[in-house]
């Protein structure tokens, strides 16, 4: 360990600087904390029989029976620390094993900065989804390491338990991963044991939300008894959120595809994570191509990861689902560096040439550019400066990366 910190101390120094400098987005947010929303649903708890998202207010409740934002503030921070702690010492695992000429280091710069991921996570402290992505982190771990996998479907329900998204969001990456894992191990019992016990966990807690989520109790009442918890004002959106049944929920999210500012956001949003795009589309080719007779289920692990697709015509919070997809991509690509299938030493497009300058000049705009929104995720639309270099940045880096790609493809051909 000390040799591999003295032979590459300037990098891990700079994944650290990089983390820091992405966590400042949560700083401004929580001094005022004025997304009384996110913070209402900390209240809900089991008290009145079960209840959609009632987890992690059940377990503050052991320490504080009366949530303040304090509250919200602290322990939403305590977990973003603990995401950062759990992503270095994966970024130190895999640059440790998989290291080759800075290649892996510069795309977990990449993944840090991307106003889709950490970011994001940032600015939207205190919301259900840092619990999620947390879940999902550990649970690509564990399926990568092939140790304690007994865990994923106990992780994978309480999951469900603390947002019922996860289903759809992130539960497809952990079951493709698990799949993957069983068939390139020529079908070990142990992972066919948790793969089974994994879906059946998840199918049994949706259907226990589906048919028992709703509380007893009357809504105006149920809203009462959760705002006597609260030291503040909780929002009726969220209440009526959690409080009707999850058909009626879909119901209720409204979703902004005919709306034209929505749209725009949306498209501009893909516009600023084209680099990430095309930077994941060629990872996958590098995965595919080393799939060999495994194609089919790399395939299907490319597909899981983009389940967040799937809600973004059913409810408006595009910045959430964007999030989603880019994290499983990432973890994605992350296990299949972790398990040999993706080598780093073909990862000849990260090397030397333009993409030194081309992941500089994209780093330092992300970082200026900032974190999407949760709802229309495109922040700068009123902003000529940002967008423009944003935009020209963006598109020289897109430019770039293509041309690379495309030259090193005809060298090798040749």
């Amino acid at each position: 360990m000390r040799q591999f910190v003295e032979d590459h101390e300037k990098e891990l120094l700079l994944v650290l600087i990089t983390m820091l400098a992405v966590t400042r987005w949560w700083i401004p947010h929580v001094r005022g904390f004025d997304n009384i929303y996110v913070a209402s649903q900390w209240v809900l708890s089991y008290d009145h029989g079960l209840i959609r998202r009632g987890l992690i207010g059940t377990i503050v409740k052991l320490w504080a029976p009366i949530v303040t934002i304090e509250d919200v503030q602290r322990a939403a921070f305590i977990a973003y620390c603990v995401f950062l702690v759990f992503l270095l010492a994966g970024s130190y695992a895999l640059l440790k094993h998989k290291e080759r000429n800075g290649r892996l280091f510069r795309l977990i710069l990449v993944f840090l900065v991307t106003p889709a991921t950490v970011p994001l996570l940032a600015r939207d402290l205190g919301r259900f989804d840092m619990f999620l992505t947390i879940i999902a982190l550990l649970s690509m771990a564990i399926v990568s390491l092939g140790r304690h996998v007994w865990l994923i479907p106990i992780l994978m329900v309480a999951a469900m338990f603390i947002h019922e998204s996860f289903l759809i969001l992130y539960a497809p990456t952990i079951v493709a991963a698990t799949i993957f894992v069983y068939v390139w191990n020529r079908r070990e019992t142990t992972i066919l044991a948790t793969l089974v016990g994994s879906v059946t966990a998840l199918v049994t807690a949706f259907l226990i939300l589906y048919f028992y989520g709703t509380p007893s109790l009357g809504y105006e009442e149920f809203s009462r008894v959760n705002q006597a918890r609260a030291a503040f004002h909780i929002t009726p959106l969220s209440m009526h959120e959690c409080y009707f049944s999850i058909k009626n929920h879909y119901e209720l999210a409204s979703s902004s595809l005919f709306d034209a500012g929505s749209i725009a956001n949306l498209l501009l949003a893909l516009l600023v994570l084209s680099p990430v795009m095309l930077i994941l589309l060629n990872l996958w080719s590098h995965a595919l191509k080393n799939c060999g007779a495994h194609r089919g289920v790399c395939w299907l692990l490319v597909l899981a990861t983009l389940s967040g697709l799937l809600v973004i015509p059913v409810a408006t919070d595009y910045g959430r689902w964007l999030s989603a997809i880019t994290f499983c991509n990432f973890f994605a690509l992350f296990f299949l560096v972790s398990r040999g299938v993706v080598n780093v030493e073909e990862l000849t497009e990260y090397t030397g040439g333009s993409f030194a300058v081309l992941s500089v000049l994209l780093i330092l705009t992300y970082l200026l550019f900032g974190p999407l929104h949760d709802w229309n995720p495109y922040p700068y639309r009123d902003n000529l400066f940002v967008s423009s270099f944003s935009m020209i940045s963006v598109m020289l880096f897109d430019v770039g990366f293509c041309l690379r790609w495309r030259s090193l493809r005809e060298h090798i051909r040749s």
